[in-house]
């Protein structure tokens, strides 16, 4: 890459800088020459030829008046021919004399003076012949025809484009140097963030990027170290989660296995302590069932291999559905649960909707004190039905609120299941178009609001 910023960069002002060469040369060589054309044009227009009074060119000629013409507009350094207005040399200011006829443009008789660049016939030389008109009376009477030789000219044009070439030279170094410091400038943080990505596809998240690169480098910079962060502590958490989880499944199954142990000889137990052998084992493979349900549920929506099974559903039966089947759970803290509801009918997939609201209303009850009152509230308007399940129990610390639903996170070593449950029932709500927010204040209690849309509802 930096081979390539260098090489566009060398191209764009090579050909700059050349095609600025090209446009100097012809320009200093046009002005060159013009200035030469226009100093034997005012050489000719100063030289002004004093003719007799009784003169009559337009019928007489040239001939008569030619060594006086050649003497009042001669030139030094320069050869001067009187030409008639056909071509015909008349006298050179050589002295020679040759039967030659000369192309005379059609402008120089409408009194404006060109010039050509010739070679001179014996030494091959260059030279720039001037063709200026001879006035009379308001008329093109002659023309003079300056020959000068160019090897000045042309030198004074070589020096100044050697000049101009030494400048590009410099420029072009220039540019060069700027470019290679600018590829360094790109490459080398480039470099560095190839580097560093290696480094966190081989898992060491713990390692940082410079972010002393400036503009949109140094942001990508710390957009890489953030993620980074957020990937180590995101496999942090879910570090913590799998060892909780754990915990958690070696629990049940070390109370089964014991009860089991234990029941391998009926004999040596009561009758009552058999029934709570049995009660034990029950409650444990419950609660082992629910936690791998969790986890296979979990497993589905990060995988979206969940899809919605919609339906008909009388939210306000449903909520009163759940809420009798968790009153016992409640009665055993002495929880009121008080349930106020509007009748309405959604759109939705009622088993996974259920879920939702029986995983809320598990967490409130799990966290609220005894002899506490939760509220479940439903309501609607023109576009929503909304679930308000409200409680004054522990609450949630505010830098742990904003993580409650992410994924592995857990806000105690009580709440093994509560951020995997939580971030489930985010996913399905969000399949529903909806929304779950919670507002929570610690040791004040935690509010639940869920928004489900109206347009696909029928209402009754």
């Amino acid at each position: 890459m930096k081979r390539k910023v260098i090489m566009y960069f060398m191209i764009i002002t090579l050909l700059t800088l050349g095609l600025v060469m090209v446009g100097f040369g012809i320009g200093i060589r046009e002005y060159c020459y013009q200035g030469i054309a226009n100093t034997f044009q005012n050489q000719a227009e100063a030289s002004k030829f004093v003719w007799a009074k009784d003169t009559d060119l337009i019928n007489g000629s040239l001939e008569e008046f030619s060594s006086e013409i050649i003497k009042k507009y001669q030139f030094k350094g320069a050869e001067l021919k009187l030409l008639k207005r056909d071509g015909k040399l008349i006298q050179s200011s050589t002295g020679f004399y040759e039967d030659e006829n000369y192309f005379i443009d059609p402008s120089v008789l409408k009194a404006k003076t060109t010039y050509k660049i010739e070679r001179n016939e014996y030494s091959k030389e260059k030279i720039m012949a001037v063709y200026t008109p001879l006035v009379f009376d308001g008329q093109v009477v002659g023309v003079l025809r300056y020959a000068t030789a160019l090897t000045k000219a042309n030198a004074l044009i070589t020096n100044l484009l050697i000049y101009g070439i030494v400048i590009c030279i410099a420029v072009a170094a220039i540019v060069f140097l700027i470019s290679l410091h600018l590829g360094n400038i790109i490459v080398r943080p480039l470099n560095d963030v190839i580097s560093f990505t290696k480094k966190m596809a081989q898992g060491k998240y713990k390692e940082k990027i410079k972010e002393t690169y400036p503009y949109e480098l140094g942001e990508l910079s710390k957009m890489l170290n953030y993620m980074g962060d957020e990937i180590l502590k995101t496999d942090r958490l879910k570090n913590d989660f799998i060892s909780s989880i754990s915990h958690e499944l070696r629990t049940p199954l070390t109370g089964i296995k014991g009860w089991v142990e234990t029941m391998r000889a009926p004999d040596e137990l009561s009758k009552e302590e058999f029934q709570f052998g049995l009660r034990i084992i029950d409650d444990e493979s419950e609660r082992l069932i629910n936690l791998v349900e969790n986890l296979l549920d979990f497993s589905r929506y990060q995988s979206d291999r969940i899809n919605l099974i919609l339906s008909e559903v009388k939210i306000d039966k449903l909520i009163r559905e759940v809420s009798f089947e968790l009153q016992k759970k409640a009665e055993k803290k002495d929880i009121r649960l008080i349930v106020n509801t509007t009748p309405a009918i959604i759109m939705a997939d009622s088993n996974k909707l259920k879920q939702v609201i029986l995983n809320v209303l598990d967490n409130a009850i799990k966290f609220s004190y005894k002899a506490s009152e939760i509220h479940i509230i439903q309501s609607k308007d023109d576009n929503f039905v909304l679930i308000e399940i409200s409680d004054t129990g522990i609450g949630i610390k505010e830098d742990k609120l904003e993580h409650v639903m992410e994924s592995f996170y857990k806000i105690d070593s009580k709440s093994i299941g509560a951020g995997l449950g939580l971030a489930i029932s985010q996913n399905i709500v969000n399949m529903h178009e909806g929304i779950l927010q919670i507002d929570s204040e610690y040791g004040k209690g935690t509010s639940v609001i869920i928004s489900l849309p109206l347009r696909k509802s029928k209402m009754l």
